[in-house]
């Protein structure tokens, strides 16, 4: 395993414990990354701990890592399954889909949350 694959694999046990200090210990201080819940932009230390203190606190997901694969260009394919629960365990969603991690200086700067596989 890389040092860049074993960030990743730090970052998903992260989410699945709901740590945000551990999740904040793995992100680059400059991370940048869509707001895949409400839209816009996530940049900078300040917005990433909102972003993921937010997702914790809304809803319940979970995040299976199934695979990983680097790409030509050097990001990180995460391929994972989601299941997704509201605060009271009712199911939104259960679906496959794939994340490219950009890491950089062994901390993760950019996340692109693809669709369903």
């Amino acid at each position: 395993m890389s040092a860049a694959t074993d960030v990743i694999v730090r970052y998903y046990d992260a989410l699945a414990h709901r740590d945000i200090e551990a999740v904040m210990t793995l992100m680059h201080p400059d991370a940048e990354f869509g707001d895949f819940l409400e839209g816009g932009d996530v940049i900078g230390s300040t917005a990433v701990r909102a972003f993921f203190q937010y997702m914790f606190d809304t809803l319940a997901p979970d995040f299976d890592l199934l695979a990983m694969t680097v790409e030509p260009d050097g990001r990180i394919r995460a391929d994972m399954q989601v299941a997704t629960h509201d605060r009271q365990g009712h199911i939104w969603s259960d679906t496959r889909s794939y994340a490219l991690y950009t890491v950089v200086d062994g901390l993760i700067h950019g996340i692109e949350l693809q669709a369903a596989i």
